[in-house]
C-alpha cells in the first residue's frame, strides 16, 4: 500500500487554499461587475428632460360625494281593456312617439302630457286638455308639416288630418280617430324599471308599465309662458317656418334625475340656490348641474363611532346623463377660488425629501425647496417664488 510522501501532503493543501481563495475574488469580480452594469443600465434607463416653468391661471374645486337617483316612478296605465302582445323590455328607454306596448295586436303609442287618456279622440268631442296634449305632440312629430294647425283644446278637421297622417306611419286604419288604448300619455322620456307580462289581460286603467321618469316634457307657444328654468330647449322641426299663436315652436325638457349631498351644517353655506356645479359620473364623464334645492332642516347621520348633523342639498343636472348609468354615488365639484398668474412645474418633476416636503431641480441651480399649491391636469403651483416662469427644471421623460 502507498503511503502520501510528507513533503507533497502540505504543498498540496496550499495550492486547495490558495485556489479557494482566488476562487473567492473571482466570484466578487464577477458580483460588483454585474452589481454595476444594474446599476448603469438603472442610470440609463432614468432618462430627463428640461421643461419651462409657465404661468397659469387655475380654477380649484371642492369635492363632495353625492347619490344620483333616478326621477319619480310612475305607473303606465291602459286606457282600453285587451292582451299584451308585446312589451317595451325593461331598462330600455321611451320617449316622444316610442310604441310601448302592443294591446291585442295594436301598438300603444308615448305622447308627452300628464293627462291621461280616457276617451275616444275624435271630431264629435268636446274641447278639452287631452285634445291639447294630443295636437301639440303630434306637431312635434312633425304631422303638421304645412303649419295649419292650432294647438288648442278643440278637436278640429286638422287635427284629424294630422291623426290619419300619424295612422299612416304607423299601418293603421285611416279614420282620423285616436280610439282608446292607441296612446299613453307620459310625463317625459323615461326609463321602463318593470312590465306587466306578455300575455296577460288588463283592463282599462290596469298597469303596462312602471317607469323612472328621466325627464319632465312640455312645449313652448309663441307668446305663451316661456320653458321653465333649467330646462333645455329642443327644437321642433317646422319647414314652414310658422310661428302661428297656439302652434308649439320648442319642446322643452327638465331633467328629473336629481343627486342629493349630506353637507355638515358648518359647510353648507358652501352651497346656494343656483350654484352651478360640476358633476363627474363613473367613466369619467362630466355634466352640468346646479344647485336647486337646500334642506333648511338638520338632521343628524352616524359616521362611524361619531354623530354628525348635516343638510340635504339638491342637484340637478341640466344637461343629459350618459343613459348607461341612472343611479349611484357621483362626485360633485364646487368652484371654490381661482389663481391667476400662477407659476407651475409638471407634476413628474417634484422630488420628494427624505425629511419631508418637496423640491424640484432647477437648470445651473440644483434642487431647490417648494411650496405647493394646486394642482391641474398634471401641473403644479410653485407658491413660494423660487422659480421663475421660463426657468428650466429637469423632469423625467
Amino acid at each position: 500500500m502507498e503511503s502520501i510522501d510528507s513533503p507533497r501532503w502540505p504543498l498540496a493543501l496550499a495550492m486547495l487554499v490558495v485556489g479557494a481563495a482566488i476562487g473567492a475574488v473571482g466570484f466578487w469580480l464577477v458580483a460588483q461587475d454585474s452589481d454595476s452594469n444594474a446599476a448603469e443600465d438603472t442610470a440609463e434607463a432614468v432618462q430627463t428632460t428640461l421643461v419651462a416653468a409657465e404661468s397659469r391661471d387655475f380654477e380649484s374645486f371642492s369635492e363632495w360625494d353625492g347619490i344620483l337617483q333616478s326621477g319619480t316612478t310612475a305607473s303606465v296605465g291602459a286606457s282600453a281593456r285587451g292582451t299584451i302582445t308585446r312589451s317595451a323590455q325593461v331598462g330600455s328607454r321611451i320617449e316622444l312617439g316610442d310604441e310601448i306596448a302592443e294591446l291585442d295586436g295594436s301598438p300603444v303609442i308615448a305622447m308627452y302630457g300628464t293627462v291621461p287618456q280616457f276617451r275616444q279622440l275624435d271630431s264629435t268631442v268636446e274641447d278639452g286638455a287631452d285634445i291639447n296634449q294630443l295636437e301639440a305632440n303630434l306637431v312635434a312629430l312633425g304631422y303638421d308639416p304645412d303649419g295649419l294647425v292650432t294647438v288648442d283644446e278643440t278637436f278640429t278637421s286638422e287635427t284629424g288630418f294630422m291623426i290619419e297622417r300619424w295612422e299612416l306611419d304607423l299601418g293603421l286604419e285611416l279614420d282620423g280617430i285616436v280610439e282608446l288604448g292607441q296612446i299613453a300619455f307620459i310625463p317625459g322620456p323615461s326609463e321602463v324599471l318593470s312590465q306587466t307580462s306578455v300575455g296577460n289581460l288588463v283592463n282599462a286603467g290596469q298597469e303596462l308599465l312602471t317607469v323612472s321618469t328621466l325627464a319632465e316634457s312640455g312645449f313652448v307657444f309663441p307668446d305663451g309662458d316661456p320653458a321653465p328654468e333649467g330646462s333645455q330647449i329642443v327644437a321642433i322641426a317646422d319647414e314652414s317656418g310658422s310661428l302661428e299663436t297656439g302652434r308649439p315652436t320648442n319642446r322643452w325638457e327638465l331633467p328629473q334625475s336629481a343627486i342629493t349631498i349630506e353637507v355638515d351644517v358648518d359647510e353648507a353655506d358652501t352651497f346656494a340656490i343656483g350654484t352651478a356645479v360640476t358633476v363627474e359620473l363613473p367613466g369619467d364623464q362630466t355634466v352640468a348641474a346646479e344647485v336647486t334645492e337646500i334642506s333648511d332642516v338638520a338632521r343628524q347621520i352616524q359616521n362611524g363611532q361619531d354623530t354628525a348633523t348635516v343638510v340635504d342639498v339638491t342637484v340637478q343636472p341640466t344637461e343629459d346623463l350618459d343613459s348607461a348609468f341612472t343611479a349611484g354615488p357621483v362626485i360633485i365639484l364646487v368652484e371654490n377660488g381661482s389663481t391667476f398668474g400662477a407659476t407651475v412645474v409638471p407634476v413628474r418633476s417634484l422630488v420628494a425629501l427624505a425629511d419631508g416636503g418637496h423640491a424640484i431641480e432647477i437648470e445651473d441651480r440644483g434642487l431647490v425647496g417648494v411650496e405647493l399649491g394646486a394642482f391641474d391636469d398634471g401641473w403644479v403651483e410653485i407658491t413660494n417664488g423660487v422659480v421663475e416662469p421660463g426657468e428650466s427644471v429637469v423632469a423625467p421623460l
